[in-house]
């Protein structure tokens, strides 16, 4: 053993007989121990302060000249000490090893002999003892470190017994689940689960049991009453020597509903180019009807029998018109006029219509913000969605209550924006509708905006009031959202982006008393083949030269020839093509031709198109009349 590897001690005794008798234990020794001598507790204390010592072991007596051998002894700093005395008390030794001393020696010859063996064990004790200190230090370490993890995380950490009862909890469930641990430690973790996601916790158990790692995806009821969203690592673990599981759980509300939403607009969004196209092609087929109605009308005199059936046929042909305008609405198909409009002059305007929309039983409240700023929308539309929110409430109050419309203004922040995803920040106008009606279940309020989705009986309703209005809204670049449960009325919330103030747009208006015949050429250009037949008959009934074409071919060969055209009246939509694009090439062909559209939707300006975006539109279904009107204006202008 080299000297670097001997143990280093330190005897601290005043009897010169007694150090002369531990050296003398000592030297057969030598090899193992490096035995220094400090007479007082003052020599002591300067040894062990002194960097260039560093004892393994201290001895010492346990009375000294400048105090008692126990006062080295610091808790905060112990010390491997062996304490000696010549009295034999056995309190003396209680309260030595009580002090943190390692052993105790009565002082005596055989006592200074084995003093080596004695040295030896107690360093091994000192050893174990500071092996032991230094594993429970690591352990509260690790306890405070995982303590702090668990007292300070967002997410749920908990620990299920083989019941699934909480065993352990940490302290976020007083945030995600509004509830402390101590109220949920022993509580059967199942108890509130959302019923339907109830039959998949038997298979997740199933798995746990098996000892497996599994994730789940669940439904917890928080102590408000409401459901939270929380995805859950789960793992099979023993506790105690019982099984358990660790869950960690993370609170995924927000992300869900902003997924729902996301996919509620995608399903919107295909719901409306599909009602779009079908009210595309009903408008044609009531094109039809209506002039051919009209035009029976007038071949015939007042008293003729079948009047009253072709006037019934007329009013059913504008109660269908009016159902594809809500459609077209919905599909943001609809003739869109846009201004700067104030929100609280329209819906003063609109008292008293909506007041006779309404029940004597039902209170008509409004709330509107002095200051509202104004909002740029086609006042027509913005109405409409007024008055079928209000029809809604009124049928959701059927013993009575109170509708209540409100304005605001909204400064949209991050938490505005992660809520509405189509919106952008910026400045809105917020309008609400709220009524105390019987309110709605989550799954009817989930597919409320769906075009044909009522829960009214056969013949009450359409199922098209809140999709018209979700398609408004969204088209003026807006947001619309309802909160309702059931026995709560129903509280329906519109965002519509500020405008600054600007001058309205004037309205185009036709002399309606301007004769309807003409001599005029005019370009038909319409694929369907009814449409295309009552509208050319109805021209030449009135002295017009009309030149049919289904297609944009046949049309550009009509254009082509030296004939001079008057008129191009073409459907918005066409095979292959649009009836911009074949206005534009038709105009370089005749310059001096004026255009006019047909159609049974709009459809939004291209930005490369020219001069023929600009051209009127007149929307189907129309009547042969309207039709004359429109042509005879636009000869004229």
């Amino acid at each position: 053993m080299t000297g670097a590897e001997r143990v280093r001690l330190l005897l601290i005794e005043d009897d010169e007989l007694h150090i002369e008798l531990i050296q003398r234990a000592f030297e057969p020794w030598q090899s193992l121990f490096d035995l220094t001598v400090a007479h007082t507790l003052r020599e002591a204390r300067a040894l062990l302060d002194d960097d260039a010592f560093r004892f393994d072991l201290l001895i010492c007596d346990w009375r000294l000249p400048d105090g008692d051998g126990l006062e080295l002894l610091d808790p905060s700093d112990p010390l491997p000490l062996l304490v000696m005395t010549g009295y034999g008390n056995e309190r003396v030794a209680v309260e030595a090893i009580r002090a943190g001393a390692l052993d105790y020696i009565v002082k005596s010859e055989a006592a200074f002999i084995d003093l080596p063996r004695v040295a030896q064990h107690a360093l091994r004790q000192w050893r174990a003892i500071q092996t032991q200190y230094r594993t429970e230090q690591a352990l509260r370490e690790i306890e405070a470190r995982y303590r702090l993890i668990t007292e300070n995380t967002s997410d749920l950490i908990a620990i299920l017994d083989e019941q699934h009862r909480f065993r352990y909890v940490s302290p976020s469930a007083v945030n995600l689940l509004g509830r402390t641990p101590e109220e949920l430690i022993g509580h059967d973790a199942f108890d509130d689960l959302h019923p339907d996601d109830m039959p998949n916790s038997a298979a997740y158990w199933q798995e746990i049991a098996l000892r497996k790692r599994t994730t789940a995806t669940f439904r917890y009821r928080h102590a408000g009453g409401s459901w939270r969203w929380f995805e859950c690592d789960i793992k099979a673990v023993v506790q105690d020597g019982a099984p358990a599981a660790i869950v960690i759980a993370r609170d995924i509300t927000a992300r869900r509903e902003l997924e729902e939403r996301l996919l509620q607009m995608q399903k919107m969004d295909a719901l409306g180019r599909l009602s779009g196209g079908v009210a595309h092609d009903f408008n044609n087929l009531l094109a039809v009807i209506a002039g051919c109605t009209e035009l029976a009308r007038q071949s015939l005199p007042d008293d003729h029998p079948a009047m009253l059936e072709l006037i019934e046929i007329q009013h059913a042909t504008e109660r269908a018109s009016a159902l594809t305008r809500q459609l077209l609405a919905f599909a943001h198909r609809q003739k869109f006029d846009p201004r700067p409009i104030d929100l609280n002059a329209l819906i003063q305007d609109m008292h008293k219509l909506l007041r006779r929309l309404i029940r004597e039983d039902i209170t008509l409240h409004t709330r509107l913000a002095p200051d509202l700023w104004h909002v740029r929308a086609d006042p027509g539309q913005i109405e409409q969605v007024l008055v079928n929110l209000a029809v809604n409430a009124r049928d959701a109050m059927a013993v009575g209550g109170a509708l209540t419309i409100a304005t605001t203004n909204v400064v949209a922040d991050e938490a505005f924006e992660r809520r509405y995803p189509s919106l952008k920040a910026g400045e809105y106008v917020c309008l609400t509708v709220s009524d105390t009606g019987i309110g709605m279940d989550e799954e009817t309020r989930r597919r409320a905006f769906e075009p044909f989705f009522t829960t009214k009986k056969p013949g009450e309703g359409t199922g098209l009031g809140l999709a018209t209005c979700y398609g408004i809204v969204t088209r003026h670049g807006g947001a619309i959202d309802l909160a309702s449960e059931p026995g709560c009325g129903t509280v329906v919330t519109i965002y519509l982006p500020r405008a600054s103030v600007e001058g309205a747009q004037a309205s185009e208006t036709v002399d309606q008393s301007a004769g309807l015949d003409g001599s005029e050429t005019i370009m038909l250009v319409e694929d369907d083949p009814a449409v295309r037949s009552l509208v050319a008959r109805t021209l030449r009934a009135h002295g017009y030269t009309v030149l049919e074409a289904s297609s944009d071919q046949e049309a550009i060969a009509h254009a082509a020839q030296d004939a001079t055209i008057h008129l191009l009246l073409s459907d918005h939509v066409i095979p292959h093509t649009s009836g911009v694009a074949l206005a534009d090439r038709l105009t370089f062909l005749q310059p001096r031709m004026r255009v006019l559209f047909m159609t049974g939707y709009v459809v939004e300006p291209q930005q490369n198109a020219h001069r023929a975006t600009d051209a009127p539109v007149i929307e189907k279904p129309f009547t042969p009349t309207e039709l004359l009107h429109r042509v005879r204006a636009l000869l004229d202008a």
